[in-house]
């Protein structure tokens, strides 16, 4: 559908050229094709999924071969976008961005999509040299030329990305060794049982882990040598790469006197607190949540640029749901999968040899969460039958049996 009832001289600027930016950006260029696009980034790189950095880390891939769209795609959508232009400060009475260097861009509406940046924890030694975060494609090159001159390589956070990492410094010949704060593996991802046979598949490939184990220094003077565990324990390695999360950059935004909390704070429209400024993707807030999936990101990138060109679409919050590749086994995790309250049913099977693991939370007969580890056959039917809140009592002994026939079960369309 065309917007037609707005003016074709309608200059919407976006800041950040993630999976957020770029797909609101197309979006509205494919809404309203009249509609002025300017994509601003202090990347020196177009688009690239972030979870394909550990294919440039382990040189399976160069820079370019992970980019989602090429040079001649952005020009065809008529998609202005500038890379090495860093918006430095809103000035939301003008409706005006300045640049890095003075320059300043006017806009009629401006969505915020500048993601967020790496979290190093307050460890003592975390500023020498050879201590990394991996967020970019120039942080990637960089690693992988410091193991030039390496052997061991420590890990520090045990989620996705981390494990990713890991794998990739595995394959250019690194002794790794991953530590993890927390008693399991991808605790927003997996349960302890469905994590416990991930570790296992994980050590199969010579990558060491060590669970519940805080950071409290990292070793070495001129070089490091390693790291200190709280209690006592130290672990050798020549590179510490930190891979603890993310947090918001939300500085532009506060110094412009919009709204920020741990996130820009935006209501259901996607809207902050200033006039004709929205945000989304991982610098956005929402009822209390930075979500920091690619699946909120492309919803929330979607129903913004649609109210940016003047439609009324709501953004209700996105259920957890990612469907990858840790290490080279599948997994697809959504919904609540770890229940603190009582009142939820599990259901579980687990095939340890295999590497297999699949668990449904049920609430009342209906599904609420799913873990599929090993074995993602049957995860869109399950998210169909979590989405239509189907009651799946009856089929309880059988449904997660690897025959199992979802087109028996009502309301699966």
């Amino acid at each position: 559908m065309e917007i037609e009832h707005l003016s074709p001289a309608l200059n919407i600027v976006i800041v950040g050229n993630g999976v957020a930016g770029v797909t609101a950006a197309r979006t509205i260029k494919d809404k309203s094709p009249e509609t002025r696009v300017s994509i601003y980034t202090d990347e020196s790189h177009h688009y690239y999924p972030r979870p394909r950095l550990y294919e440039v880390l382990s040189g399976e891939a160069k820079p370019q071969e992970v980019y989602m769209f090429s040079e001649e795609w952005y020009k065809k959508k008529g998609i202005n976008v500038h890379l090495n232009e860093k918006a430095v400060s809103v000035d939301v009475d003008k409706n005006e961005l300045t640049l890095e260097g003075g320059s300043t861009v006017s806009y009629d509406k401006l969505l915020l999509a500048n993601g967020g940046h790496s979290f190093v924890p307050p460890i003592k030694g975390a500023e020498k040299t050879g201590v990394f975060t991996l967020r970019t494609i120039k942080d990637a090159l960089d690693i992988k030329e410091f193991t030039e001159k390496t052997e061991k390589v420590i890990v520090i956070g045990g989620g996705l990305l981390g494990l990713e990492f890991a794998s990739s410094l595995r394959k250019l010949g690194q002794q790794v060794t991953v530590v993890e704060l927390y008693s399991w593996l991808l605790p927003r991802q997996l349960d302890p049982d469905g994590a416990t046979i991930l570790k296992n598949r994980i050590k199969s490939r010579g990558i060491d882990i060590v669970l519940s184990a805080k950071t409290v220094e990292i070793l070495g003077k001129e070089t490091i040598s390693g790291i200190l565990l709280e209690g006592g324990q130290t672990i050798s390695g020549d590179l510490v790469l930190i891979s603890a999360g993310i947090r918001s950059n939300t500085e532009l935004a506060s110094d412009a006197a919009i709204k920020v909390n741990r996130g820009v704070v935006v209501d259901e429209h996607l809207r902050t607190s200033a006039d004709d400024v929205y945000a989304v993707g991982d610098v956005a807030e929402f009822g209390g949540r930075v979500y920091g999936i690619i699946p909120a990101a492309l919803e929330q990138a979607t129903i913004a640029a649609a109210n940016m060109l003047g439609e009324d679409s709501v953004y209700a919050g996105t259920v957890p749901s990612n469907t990858l590749k840790v290490v080279d086994v599948e997994l697809a995790s959504m919904g609540l999968i770890n229940p603190e309250e009582p009142g939820y049913e599990e259901i579980k099977k687990a095939d340890e040899k295999k590497g297999v693991y699949k668990k449904l939370v049920l609430d009342k007969g209906k599904i609420v969460g799913a873990i599929l580890l090993g074995d993602k056959r049957g995860f869109m039917s399950i998210k169909k039958l979590m989405a239509h809140e189907t009651d799946i009592t009856k089929y309880k002994d059988s449904i997660l049996e690897d025959d199992f026939d979802y087109k028996k079960v009502d309301n699966l369309t």
